[in-house]
């Protein structure tokens, strides 16, 4: 198993989060303003895309972590994408009140940011 620094281990989740963010941000945006269906599809299927990126990243740097606490806040990271891009894909396009919700319910991948950043804050 290879060590990752912590520099280099934040910065491969970076991008990744900040990714899923906005596309969280455009979900919650398209879905409560768009009358047209095939954008709100269009915009829940990148949400969901970039959060199995997240989840998928967060997985590999997690697995080469060797201190405990690191290994397990970027494993709660990817969990909470993995939740999150599971509820998306739950909630059907018509359904314009639920995306809203769910897209602007980040809670636990905040939870999980929030446990990252006494590691990974001067990095991000």
């Amino acid at each position: 198993m290879a060590t990752t620094s912590n520099k280099a281990a934040c910065t491969a989740v970076k991008g990744p989060l900040e990714k899923a963010i906005a596309g969280l941000i455009t979900l919650g945006g398209v879905a409560a303003s768009s009358t047209v269906e095939a954008e709100i599809v269009n915009a829940r299927a990148e949400a969901i895309t970039r959060l199995v990126n997240l989840d998928a990243v967060a997985n590999r740097v997690a697995g080469e972590q060797t201190d405990r606490t690191l290994r397990s806040n970027f494993r709660a990271l990817a969990v909470a994408a993995g939740l999150k891009y599971t509820k998306i894909r739950s909630i059907e396009p018509a359904n314009v009140e639920g995306l809203v919700n769910a897209a602007s319910d980040t809670g636990a991948l905040e939870d999980a940011v929030k446990k990252l950043e006494p590691a990974c804050g001067r990095y991000w």
